[in-house]
């Protein structure tokens, strides 16, 4: 692995969590604007006069129910290939690490131990750059679970502002 295929390993999983933080910022936006539109609105009418609001009511308990289902669904299918990579990488790198260890006690010489002290350096990179792999794993894992949410709000963002 050269230099620059490592440095793209190490910074795919950066680029994971920043995405997540954008998809945050936006979840917020929005349902800052949905919460400002629904409070006014219900601070203006006082009691439920309209159908329309009592809709408005409706739709938000609701949602309150089949947005979290539908988010915790995607978070759990999203989950398995990643424990599936976890498990994988776990025992892969165990036994790349043993044998690598157990080779280098085998050395007969110093030239030999230097071969194989760098084989053992190899390893033990790419196990830290699998290790930061599952960590950016875990980034799309959230953001399949923030997906649903954020849909919903910013289409509650756009209903509501267009009235």
């Amino acid at each position: 692995m050269n230099r620059e295929e490592l440095r793209d390993q190490l910074l795919a999983p950066v680029f994971q969590w920043t995405r997540l933080g954008r998809q945050t910022n936006r979840l917020m936006t929005g349902s800052s604007a949905v919460i400002s539109y629904r409070t006014r609105r219900l601070l203006r009418a006082g009691a439920f006069s309209r159908q329309a609001d009592w809709d408005e009511v409706a739709r938000m308990t609701r949602e309150k129910v089949e947005i979290p289902l539908q988010a915790a669904t995607a978070m759990a299918v999203a989950m398995l290939p990643v424990v599936k990579q976890f498990w994988t990488h776990t025992g892969q790198s165990m036994l790349a690490c043993s044998s690598d260890s157990m080779s280098l006690l085998g050395s007969r010489g110093p030239e030999e131990f230097r071969e194989r002290q760098a084989d053992l350096c190899a390893t033990l990179i790419n196990v830290s750059v699998g290790w930061l792999r599952v960590f950016g794993s875990l980034a799309e894992v959230a953001s399949q679970g923030v997906a649903p949410v954020l849909r919903q709000v910013q289409g509650n963002a756009e209903r509501l502002g267009k009235r």
